[in-house]
């Protein structure tokens, strides 16, 4: 990779930033001691011609020979000179392992969308050709891996809605999104493409199940949304418009919903299936380490801030719907409550939809919510994390009671925890929203100037 190409991609500066912190050090050093030391050395060889006392004795001014001035900008001279003499070949020494580290990211994420890329997982092969594109320097390659990431999205987009027929609009149906219904086929097959093999788990908003997909030949989760909103034209009409654009979140740390489909049986939707454990039962079978913690921490957060970034809010943060891979990589899952900001939400009126235990108060009490409301519930999956107990126990309305009114007790009172990580959860986990963070991305920059104290 060559210099001059390299200094054009702010990600490789970014990268020489971290390398040169040594750098900025020693010249640091180098300049206070030259400033501070130097004079006081001279002091003693070439002492003062002169001293005067002025402001009634308080501050003393000292008059030097000119043998000392002469000394002094001689050395210091030389001395800043063997300082730049050091660090130069020092920066360009780091620069040269900073462009071998760009090489190597660069390989590395090739490889990585490859693999993925074979495992069908699109959105992270697209993630990780993007990647690479920050590093890629050469105009030809990047033409090349851009060429590559426009037919995976093409490749992925044909996948989100391979068995939808939508009627377009006329002027009796303007203004709504029609879905031509088809019939499965036999038993457990919807569409006669995915065929169920094992329930994962059910909720209020639906049955999640482990199915095949037999044209892909991969396996996937698919949600079938609870029967009394099968009739229900307006409540399908939002879900329809708001699950086309959760379709398009591809993040790593989000799952990936693949298709939205309806037959005679009811609505469905298809995600990535993810082979472990939900956090919460993670952190039930083992005790959690706070460096692990922490990394799950900024994983959240990074799938958030994107989501928040597509105006897209989960107001359903909990354990049980974040999702643990094998390798340590967790996928935020269930936005069955997702709402578009500026947008009604299909939550039927006068109802109050989510998990009392991490619920934000203005959601407690009904009110409209923006993404201040996913930072406390981020908060306190935290706060049960490093503390091994939820903040708030007992009834329903008693802990959306406390919820509202109450703070539990500050997390290091109940278990070992650093003094910032504190003020971090107890910040985001603010009554009034002003006062907690304001976006996910300034949690994230506490984190991460802090993860290293840990």
């Amino acid at each position: 990779m060559g210099i001059f190409e390299a200094v054009k991609k702010p990600a490789i500066w970014r990268l020489l930033a971290k390398k040169l912190i040594p750098v900025y050090i020693f010249l640091l050093i180098a300049v206070i001691g030259i400033k501070h030391e130097l004079p006081v050395y001279l002091k003693h060889k070439y002492p003062p011609v002169k001293k005067e006392k002025r402001f009634l004795g308080l501050i003393e001014t000292e008059h030097h020979s000119k043998k000392w001035l002469v000394e002094y900008d001689k050395w210091s001279f030389y001395l800043y000179l063997l300082t730049i003499g050091l660090a130069v070949p020092w920066a360009l020494l780091l620069l040269k392992s900073t462009l071998s580290e760009a090489d190597g990211l660069v390989k590395e994420s090739f490889e990585k969308a490859e693999r993925a890329e074979k495992q069908r997982d699109l959105s992270s092969a697209i993630y990780n050709l993007k990647t690479a594109l920050s590093f890629v320097t050469d105009p030809q390659i990047s033409s090349d891996i851009e060429n590559k990431i426009d037919k995976l999205k093409s490749t992925l987009g044909s996948i989100i809605n391979p068995t939808m027929t939508i009627v377009s609009e006329t002027p009796e149906n303007a203004g709504e999104t029609t879905v031509v219904k088809q019939p499965s086929i036999e038993a457990g097959i919807i569409l006669n493409r995915y065929k169920k093999i094992r329930e994962l788990g059910r909720g209020g908003m639906g049955v999640v199940w482990l199915a095949e997909d037999k044209v892909l030949e991969r396996q996937v989760a698919v949600k079938e949304l609870p029967i009394q909103f099968s009739n229900d034209t307006e409540f399908k009409n939002r879900f329809l418009r708001e699950a086309k654009l959760l379709a398009k979140l591809t993040h790593p740390n989000i799952v990936q919903i693949y298709d939205i489909i309806e037959d005679t049986k009811g609505l469905y939707y298809t995600m990535e299936f993810v082979d472990g454990d939900s956090l919460d039962k993670a952190s039930k079978n083992s005790k959690m380490q706070l460096k692990s913690i922490l990394d799950y921490a900024e994983q959240i957060l990074m799938g958030i801030e994107y989501a928040h970034g597509m105006k897209i809010i989960h107001r359903d943060l909990k354990p049980m719907n974040i999702l643990l891979r094998p390798d340590g990589i967790l996928k935020i899952a269930d936005f069955g409550l997702a709402k578009i900001l500026g947008s009604a939400s299909f939550t039927m009126a006068g109802t109050i939809m989510g998990s009392p235990r991490y619920m934000s108060p203005e959601q407690a009490m009904g009110e409209d919510v923006d993404e201040r409301s996913d930072i406390y519930s981020f908060s306190m999956i935290i706060y049960e994390l490093v503390t091994g107990k939820p903040a708030f126990t007992g009834s329903t309305s008693e802990v959306m009671a406390k919820q509202i009114r109450m703070f539990p007790p500050v997390p290091s009172t109940v278990a070992k925890i650093p003094a910032w990580l504190d003020g971090f959860i107890m910040k985001g986990i603010e009554k009034d929203k002003v006062k907690r963070y304001q976006t996910a991305a300034a949690m994230l920059e506490v984190l991460n100037a802090h993860k290293s104290e840990t």
